[in-house]
């Protein structure tokens, strides 16, 4: 199974996380990170960074990815208005769910 960033996906739903991640990524100003430990098989964050500088601490985590046995699942930030609280991650909903994952980033931003 191909590993992203820590957290195994099968190989179908690896590519499109890549694809995600890659893209917010290029945004700037934010970080991915591996929680192994969450059941069954872990999650993939990301987070806003500070943009003052100081200790390295995420603030305003704006994405949770899970792996699934089919699909990857999107979970919607508790602090996020827009959105389904679960959404599955496929190869046709992933350009308007990158719009709704920067909506969310806004939603999430620490003040």
């Amino acid at each position: 199974m191909p590993n992203v960033h820590g957290i195994e996906f099968n190989s179908s739903q690896s590519e499109l996380v890549k694809d995600i991640v890659r893209e917010l990524l290029k945004d700037g100003q934010c970080s991915v990170y591996a929680v192994p430990h969450m059941k069954p098989d872990g999650e993939l964050r990301m987070a806003s960074i500070p943009s003052e500088p100081g200790p390295r601490r995420q603030h305003g985590v704006f994405l949770r990815i899970r792996p699934g046995a089919k699909e990857a699942t999107i979970v919607r930030p508790m602090n996020a208005k827009a959105g389904e609280q679960l959404t599955k991650l496929t190869k046709f909903s992933q350009a308007e769910l990158l719009e709704l994952i920067r909506t969310w980033r806004k939603q999430t931003m620490p003040a």
